[in-house]
């Protein structure tokens, strides 16, 4: 198999359809597959296969992608996890029920505990979301201090250039707060990158405005204030914030303004 896949666990929900539907976006951009994961639950082998099976053929009727599925019996997050680790896949999109309705499997601390797993770039997609036609146009990539953020630049850079989009490299000021040498330098690196692969970026630094124990509240601010089309984050805590980063991620992954969240875990292939 030569051409790098798109993960998309399904589960036969609308936000698992929705992943689904932009799966098959970037998968027609950039000449990747699909494959459609689905781990067994109280269905049968059977009726999964055919829902699998009716799924598969409509995605690659409506965007020509080649779209297949694969189902296995286990642990839900395990066996995600292991998919995962696959050599073949670049970029796994998934479905999230946020915090609203019936408690489903994908949800707030759910999804991060997932995301945090899954050694490849995660694209978060809410229920509800409607991928628009000009595609992911404004990335807004919040910096951080973490020594992996190379792989949020990567990951950055591949959808960007796939979308042409804008990237606007953001940073809050906090009174009293001096930024780490490592924070300092990702900026840069981030900075030097987007030159070198013809990436339009901005470079945003605003003064602290709202008040809470992260920053997650002031990027949503920005977020909507852009219009942006996509945040990108890591899955996982900096040193700095490790006391308050998952109640902070989990609050961009679940937004209320249904914008996407693209999270980049420091976890390598095993």
């Amino acid at each position: 198999m030569n051409k790098k896949r798109i993960l998309v666990p399904f589960d036969f929900t609308a936000a698992a359809e929705s992943a689904a539907i932009v799966a098959s976006s970037i998968a027609l951009m950039s000449e990747m597959e699909i494959t459609l994961i689905h781990v067994l639950g109280h269905d049968s082998e059977s009726e999964a296969d055919a829902q699998l099976s009716e799924m598969s053929k409509k995605i690659t009727a409506s965007s020509s992608a080649v779209c297949n599925y694969k189902i296995v019996k286990g642990k839900l997050f395990s066996e995600i996890t292991n998919e995962a680790n696959d050599q073949v896949y670049k970029l796994m999109v998934i479905g999230s029920h946020g915090y609203k309705g019936i408690k489903e499997m994908f949800q707030g601390a759910d999804i991060l505990k997932l995301v945090k797993s899954i050694p490849v770039p995660v694209l978060v997609i809410q229920e509800g979301y409607e991928f628009p036609p000009e595609g992911i146009k404004t990335i807004l990539m919040p910096a951080s201090s973490h020594d992996e953020f190379y792989k949020k630049i990567e990951a950055v850079v591949f959808l960007g250039r796939l979308f042409n989009s804008e990237v606007h490299v953001y940073t809050v000021e906090k009174p009293g707060f001096t930024w780490s040498e490592t924070m300092k330098l990702n900026i840069e690196k981030a900075i030097r990158e987007f030159e070198a692969k013809g990436i339009k970026y901005k470079r945003v630094n605003e003064s602290q405005t709202a008040y809470s124990p992260g920053y997650s509240k002031q990027i949503l601010q920005y977020a909507k204030k852009i219009n942006a089309g996509m945040i990108a984050v890591m899955s996982v805590p900096t040193s700095e914030y490790y006391y308050i980063a998952d109640s902070d991620k989990e609050r961009l992954l679940t937004n209320d303004l249904r914008i996407p969240v693209f999270a980049v875990s420091d976890t390598d292939r095993v």
